[in-house]
């Protein structure tokens, strides 16, 4: 196989093309479909989306805050 910027073979410990990885701004326009047909596609957004729901409460984190300060070696003065 020739050598392509912005793609590379990566091969196991025989010497086999095991996976690639592809430089996204250079091919991703052309890899677009693939990707979405298979379902891995992440933008900006999902990664926000996923972090949103997997997030706390306000509440929560004033509640884990206080646990974790009760938690501290404090001095007596």
């Amino acid at each position: 196989m020739q050598n392509i910027s912005g793609i590379q073979f990566n091969r196991d410990n025989t010497g086999r093309a095991k996976s690639v990885t592809i430089d996204l701004e250079k091919y991703g326009k052309e890899l677009q479909v693939f990707l979405d047909k298979i379902g891995a596609t992440c933008t900006p957004e999902d990664d926000f989306e996923k972090k949103w729901v997997e997030g706390i409460t306000g509440d929560e984190l004033v509640k884990r805050v206080h646990q974790h300060l009760q938690t501290l070696p404090w001095k007596n003065q």
